[in-house]
Parts: C-alpha cells; structure tokens; sequence
C-alpha cells in the first residue's frame, strides 16, 4: 500500500556506501514521446491518484528484483518527471521509466539484499491537463532487514538568528557504511523520518546554498550523533550556523561611556559560555596604570543590564520629583486626605488587592550569539588612551582567541541639574 505519513516534509537524497555525503540527483527518464492533453470534452480538474503500487509499502522483500511501480487511474504527462524521485539509500542516477499510467523505480546497479529503501515522489507528477498530485508519496519497503517502527523528527533552527529555517535538509548517515537517508525542513522548519535501519547516525542539518543536497564547508549546518534503536522517537533540535576555521579575533573597541568598553570580535562568541574578569585586561597606553574590571558581559546579558540600569536611574528621579512635590504641599491640606482615608473601610484595599492582576512573568530573552561582549570597569575610566587585552574566548565554532586593542575612552557625562518643581524662578 502507499502511504503519506511524512506530508510535513521533503525527503534529500542519500550517498552511496562509502560516498561520503552524496552527489547531486539525476534522474534517466526512459519514456515514451511527448504526449498532449487530448482535445475536446470537460476540463479535467482531478489530480492523478495512485491506484496500486508492487511491492506493498512496508513489506519485507527478500531476493526482489524487480522495478517498484506506482500505477495511476490515468495517464500522466511528461512535464514534471525529470527531478520527481529521489531514492533511498542515495543513489547519483537512480533508474526511472515512464509508462502510459505508471512510473516503475529501480537502482541502476539493483537492489542490495538485507536493505530498507525509501523512495519519495515529489508533487510534480501531473496529468494531461496539467493537474499535478496534492502531496508526495513515499514509499518503504525492504530486501529483507525488517523494518523498525521507528521515528526522528524536530526541527531546524538558524542559531544567530533563532528563527526556523525553511527548506533545510536533514542527513542520516548511518555508521560506519554512509548510508544516507533525509528529509526536507516543512515551511515551519520541522521534519520527520520514519523506518531507519538500527544503528549509530550523524544526523547532520544545513541549509545546502547551491542545491547539491550534501553539506558543504560554506553551508550554515550543525551535526549530531545519534544512536537508534527499533521503538526509538527521537526529537533532534538543529542550530545551523556557518562555521569558522579560525579563532575568533578582537577586531573593534569602543568606549560606550565612561564605565562601558564594547568590544567586536570577527566571528560569532558563545553566549552560554562563562565570560570571566580574569580574561580582561585594562590600562593606560602611558602609564600602564590598570584599570580595575567589574564584570564582563554578553551581549545578551549586557541588554539586560542596561535595561535594568535604566528603569533604576528613570524611578529614582521619579521619586525625587515626587518628593520635592511633596515638600511644597502644605501640612494643612493633606489633612481632608488623611481624614477621608481614616473613613475608608478596612476592607476595600483588601478587596482591591483581591481583584488586582498577577504581575506576568519575566520570560529570559533569546541567549542569541553575537560578535560582541562588553567590559564594566569598576569605576570611570582615565579619558587618556588606554589598552585591552582579552583571551579564552569561546567561539561557536568552539575555537578559543582574544586580542589586543587601543582605544579613547569618553568623557564622563555631566550630572543633570534638575529644576524645582516650581519652575524656574520669575
């Protein structure tokens, strides 16, 4: 039988053993001329449905030798048939005949004994008049291994970013052979695989930027192992990112005020990674007199901070003004307040406790990578040159570097003189 359980995803090609991670897919489409809609008659609006389809899905085949074929209830076009399959275990040029209603599948080489394939139709497949299939097909049967009921599925997400990536493709590379089977991220950035062989994987996410369905140097990617068993549903979570061959370098610094130095690296720094004042180094250019280092920050960490600083610095004032208001009120006339609260029942504020709104939770923002972490000095930096050293920072590529840079500090701001509450005098 068919089925359309993986509709949520697109299936990559795979490698052959011992290919390492595959080549592109090329279809040999050996078929009959081109064929036209026939002419007259109502418009056919009814996609082509698989009728019936040899072997059954999900059987164990051994010693099969023969094409597996899809036949529909009508005849389908030439249009759309280069391109339409992809075979499991990858195979460059997998074998596909066209007839008047069917499509029959093979290896070029035949099918290995005591193995599980996966074949996936994609949705071009379309009639005379163009209708093309709803969905993919896909297909599982084996040559005699049995066929686990087992599952992988998650999702792709772009680490800088943290948003999900759409159309990234998933490898299973099955050890030690390099067997490959995949999927396609759905638009949600989710997929699933069902029926793998039993084993130990490199499950392997990317974004693959020219098509060649295998992952590249260049490609944004990330690589798991996995162990899979018969019953096993694993849930895989991929942070792709472009990986780096070089430690990550200080490239920039900048004096943010006078106790905030940023400081720029050339590639993205790990935002889990403990950042500690041992690593940081700042003195004077001339006199080398250091500057004592509070703390230093992510830049996650670091938006936190300067939030939490603000809000302070804005309740502070609020107060005072507050304050100094209440400095020029007359003693007299707060006593109608006090005498209209000394009559307001007990009860009401309890009751306006009671029917005030649980404060919302906090949620922790995104631990998002960035180029940049940020130096807090214990107090005002000397505005005269200075210079920072940094080391043991980690990249997301694992790597370890720092630096050294020269940079002017700024100029303390001025405190702001704040006018009475009065305005200013006449």
């Amino acid at each position: 039988m068919i089925t359309n359980r993986r509709t949520s995803a697109a299936w990559a090609s795979l490698t052959a053993a011992g290919a390492g991670l595959g080549f592109c897919v090329f279809l040999s489409i050996e078929s009959c001329a081109y064929v036209a809609a026939p002419p007259g008659g109502p418009p056919d609006s009814i996609p082509p449905v698989v009728v019936l389809v040899e072997p059954d899905s999900f059987t164990v085949n051994p010693g099969f030798d023969a094409d597996v074929r899809f036949e529909f209830q009508e005849s389908i076009s030439e249009r759309g048939i280069e391109g339409s399959v992809v075979l499991y275990p990858f195979e460059a040029r997998p074998r596909v005949n066209k007839g008047k209603r069917e499509l029959k599948i093979r290896p070029r080489e035949g099918w290995v004994e005591n193995r599980i394939y996966h074949i996936r139709v994609n949705p071009t497949i379309q009639d005379l008049f163009n209708n093309q299939i709803d969905e993919p097909l896909t297909y599982t049967f084996s040559t005699g291994l049995p066929i686990p009921d087992n599952a992988v599925q998650g999702t792709v997400t772009d680490r800088i970013t943290g948003q999900r990536h759409r159309a990234a493709r998933i490898d299973m590379v099955k050890m030690p052979d390099t067997l490959r089977y995949g999927s396609v991220a759905d638009t949600a950035g989710s997929f699933t695989l069902r029926a793998l062989p039993l084993g130990d994987y490199l499950a392997i996410g990317y974004e693959d930027v020219n098509g060649n369905q295998r992952a590249d140097e260049f490609d944004r990617s990330d690589t798991l192992e996995v162990e899979l068993a018969g019953d096993d549903d694993l849930t895989l979570d991929f942070q792709i990112f472009r990986h780096d061959t070089l430690p990550p370098q200080l490239a920039v610094t900048t004096a943010i005020d006078s106790i905030t130095v940023e400081l720029q690296f050339n590639s993205y720094i790990d935002p889990d990674a403990p950042l500690s004042v041992a690593d940081v180094a700042m003195y004077g250019a001339v006199d080398t007199v250091a500057v004592p280092i509070d703390t230093v920050l992510h830049a996650w960490e670091y938006a936190i901070w300067r939030d939490s600083v603000t809000a302070a610095i804005a309740a502070e004032r609020e107060q005072a003004r507050l304050d100094s208001l209440a400095a020029l009120e007359p003693v007299d006339s707060l006593a109608p307040e006090a005498d209209t609260l000394e009559q307001t029942p007990t009860a009401f504020p309890q009751q306006q406790a009671e029917g005030e709104e649980e404060p919302e939770e906090v949620e922790e923002p995104l631990r998002l990578p960035d180029q940049k972490i940020y130096v807090i000095t214990a107090g005002p930096i000397p505005t005269s040159a200075h210079i920072v050293t940094v080391q043991n920072i980690l990249s997301l590529s694992r790597l370890i570097g720092g630096g050294e840079m020269t940079f002017q500090p700024v100029e303390p701001e001025p405190e702001e003189e704040e006018e009475p509450p009065g305005g200013p005098p006449g």
